[in-house]
């Protein structure tokens, strides 16, 4: 009874949740309740109705059916058994409708209430709709039927009750399965709803970063596992909990803590996007370097709902890049020693007339493969230095002299060889850049060309001006480039299949450095190139011309 007194009243408990018993007895007591106020409005208005036989059964019937709805056990019977209920609700209003007559008018609407209840039942519509239509009648023929001799006229009359309670019963039923419907469709969103979340709660605990999200107020509403480890890197010694401007945040590479409006919560807070910007969680051998990105995501009216800030621990990362960059810088300082003292002793005997024709031979061939081991030293230890340094100086160079130095300077190696050098030169082409850069951009270039190619072969540098660009191409008549290979030898330790099989040493960082360089100046590098055939290399820099680059110039032609 408490259960259903606080549905009635308070409506604190889904109807859904009460047991079979209950919700019986819930939807017969609006009937009941009714008809105890049609015997009290009777009572005043007309005492002697309520001995009348009819009236008097209807109301006992509907107190056997209220209480046959509190006693039978619902629960162990089938579903519809309850519907057996409102149809016998009919024969307690039919009754009351037939002793109140010529005092009280239109008590067959209370038949609405076991209507209601068959319609909202959410059984088969056609079967309840014929049911309501047929108790219907029943209720209101069966007194005209019993006193017998009633026109024809007088049955039609009576069939607007019938017809309002049948429209009812359509309406209820309807407006019941629509909502049946709605619930399904609901309730299917909130299990993929729920689904989704837990898959990606999965995903946020699984992934190796850290993921915190913040709301507009910048205050913590998600946090995974790995951020929580994260955390606790950076609290102080000896804390278990601390706010945000006691945590140890460092710029990476410094023992500086950086300020609370620069570090990633504070410039995510106001509005700044973070992109794998680095920084330094605790000290000592617990600390650990971590990227941190940030975005802002926004709600489903547009507006700013917070910012999520993803760490990646790279701690092992950058250790290890380290320990390559000084690897590689220790290993070719200690080549370059011993290489700088062979090629300089080479050379001092070299110049002794003294030396047979065979050893003099012997000597040059000794002092080009050092001096080609040197080179690939360059190469590595160019490779370690990740980036183009800001304090480079660049000055105003002509392309074209450089170039011209650059095939003097393989002359001795192209006779060795037996390739011929040959420069088309289109005048003067000053560019901006550092010096140091393009001239290894145009030796890697000529002695490429002269290493892939054949004796008797030819190498062409040509100069020219192509627009606002200063354009060298080195062309040679070599072994060429396969077509699948192109791609990617400008990729840092990569060699074409050719060169693989032609047994041609080399580290595969020269031309990616050359790559590299180029872009930093502004320019390009490409490669056009067919097996058999040789291979054309173009190396194209922004012409030195104040106040107008290249790519403002093509944007005014177009």
């Amino acid at each position: 009874m408490d259960k259903l007194l606080d549905v009635l009243l308070l409506g604190r408990r889904r109807f859904g949740a009460l047991g079979p018993r209950s919700r019986a007895v819930l939807s017969q007591l609006p009937l009941n309740l009714t008809l105890l106020l049609v015997f009290v409005v009777l009572a005043f208005a007309d005492p002697h109705a309520l001995t009348l036989p009819p009236f008097l059964s209807g109301q006992i019937v509907a107190l056997v059916i209220l209480l046959l709805c509190a006693v039978v056990p619902w629960g162990r019977l089938p579903e519809w058994c309850v519907l057996a209920i409102p149809l016998l609700d009919f024969v307690a209003v039919g009754l009351v409708r037939t002793g109140a007559t010529g005092v009280l008018s239109g008590l067959g609407l209370l038949a609405v209430f076991p209507v209601m209840w068959l319609a909202g039942s959410g059984r088969r519509l056609r079967l309840v709709v014929a049911l309501c239509t047929f108790a219907s009648l029943v209720m209101v023929w069966t007194p005209l039927l019993a006193i017998g001799g009633s026109a024809p006229h007088t049955f039609v009359a009576e069939l607007v009750v019938p017809l309002m309670l049948v429209s009812v019963a359509v309406a209820m039923s309807v407006m019941t399965l629509s909502g049946i419907a709605q619930q399904q469709r609901v309730e299917e969103l909130l299990a993929r709803s729920e689904t989704r979340q837990r898959l990606l709660d999965t995903v946020l605990e699984t992934v190796d970063v850290g993921v915190l999200v913040i709301d507009d107020a910048g205050t913590d509403v998600f946090m995974n596992s790995r951020q929580r480890q994260l955390y606790l890197t950076a609290l102080p010694p000896g804390a278990a909990r601390a706010p945000e401007s006691e945590l140890l945040v460092y710029r990476d590479g410094t023992d500086e803590l950086v300020p609370v409006e620069e570090r990633p919560m504070g410039r995510a807070n106001a509005g700044e996007e973070l992109n794998h910007e680095m920084y330094r969680l605790g000290r000592g051998p617990e600390a650990r370097t971590v990227s941190i990105s940030a975005r802002a995501f926004r709600d489903a009216t547009g507006e700013l709902a917070g910012t999520v800030l993803a760490c990646t621990d790279v701690t092992e990362v950058v250790a290890a890049v380290r320990a390559r960059d000084s690897f590689l810088a220790a290993m070719s300082h200690e080549f370059r020693t011993p290489l700088t003292s062979l090629l300089g002793y080479a050379e001092l005997l070299l110049e002794d007339e003294s030396l047979s024709t065979s050893a003099r031979s012997d000597l040059r061939v000794m002092s080009r493969n050092a001096r080609h081991l040197r080179k690939m030293v360059d190469d590595i230890l160019a490779a370690s230095v990740e980036g183009s340094s800001p304090d480079v100086r660049r000055t105003e160079l002509d392309l074209a002299e450089l170039v011209r130095q650059a095939a003097v300077s393989a002359a001795p190696d192209a006779e060795s060889r037996g390739i011929a050098v040959r420069i088309e030169d289109d005048g003067e082409l000053p560019v901006v850049g550092d010096k140091t850069g393009i001239v290894r951009i145009l030796d890697n270039l000529v002695s490429n060309a002269l290493k892939y190619s054949e004796s008797g072969a030819l190498v062409t540098l040509t100069t020219e001006r192509d627009g606002w660009w200063a354009v060298c191409r080195v062309r040679d008549e070599g072994i060429g480039i396969p077509p699948e290979d192109l791609e990617r030898i400008f990729t840092r330790f990569q060699r074409s299949s050719a060169a693989l099989r032609s047994g041609i040493p080399g580290t595969g960082l020269g031309l990616a450095l050359a790559h590299e360089v180029a872009t930093q100046h502004g320019g390009r590098l490409e490669c056009t190139s067919e097996v058999g055939v040789g291979s054309v290399f173009t190396l194209r820099l922004p012409l030195a011309r104040a106040g107008v680059s290249p790519n403002q110039s093509t944007a005014a032609e177009e």
